[in-house]
């Protein structure tokens, strides 16, 4: 949690801080962070604007609580599916296709994740930063292993960083065709990763 957030304590405070978490979720999806008034939260929450301050020192700490509560949230989801799976590809697969669903349940969390990016771009490098880096650590243990090639893990997991973000967006967005169908759509990226994308180049020498 937020070091500047005084964390509840009792029930009652714990349901009031969960409705001012939801309410600004809401709101700042529908409003964007810029378009969205502590008033706007308060009101949506049902709490007298005063208890805002009870806990939160400022929209600004709400906001960055509520982006580090969705990477959690993230992530918990994705390692509880993974750990689950014993090689590499099964891990990734099954990655790949919880945060896709992940998605579709919680849509607005692109609009949430992105808009950092205008808000405060460290709040944005960091949230990616922190994906990559955990990212990181699992690539390195499947190539210490065998099981991929060794390469840049750095490279690699903002690659499939990248390939999960807009496969999900094209999921949710509606983006193309066949997006009812996320078990084929996560196949399609798994023959790319497993197989590769271009076919074999020969030099002028026809070799």
């Amino acid at each position: 949690m937020h070091p500047q957030i005084k964390e509840p304590t009792t029930r009652n405070a714990k349901n009031t801080f969960k409705a001012i978490e939801d309410a600004a979720y809401e709101v700042f999806y529908k409003n964007g962070y810029h378009g969205t008034t502590i008033a706007d939260i308060t009101n949506r929450a049902g709490v007298a604007a005063g208890t805002f301050y009870l806990y939160f020192p400022s929209k600004l700490v709400l906001y960055q609580h509520i982006l580090m509560s969705l990477s959690h949230d993230i992530r918990k989801e994705i390692a509880a599916k993974v750990s689950r799976k014993e090689t590499r590809y099964e891990k990734e697969r099954e990655g790949i296709k919880t945060f896709i669903n992940y998605a579709l349940e919680r849509p607005e969390m692109y609009n949430i994740i992105w808009e950092s990016l205008y808000i405060d771009r460290e709040l944005f490098r960091d949230y990616y930063a922190d994906f990559a880096k955990r990212y990181k650590r699992g690539l390195e243990e499947a190539a210490a292993k065998g099981e991929i090639r060794s390469l840049d893990s750095e490279v690699v997991s903002y690659v499939l960083m990248g390939i999960t973000n807009f496969i999900g967006l094209k999921v949710v967005m509606d983006l193309g065709e066949g997006n009812e169908n996320v078990d084929a759509i996560v196949n399609v990226v798994m023959e790319i990763l497993d197989k590769g994308l271009f076919k074999k180049h020969r030099d002028s020498s026809g070799k």
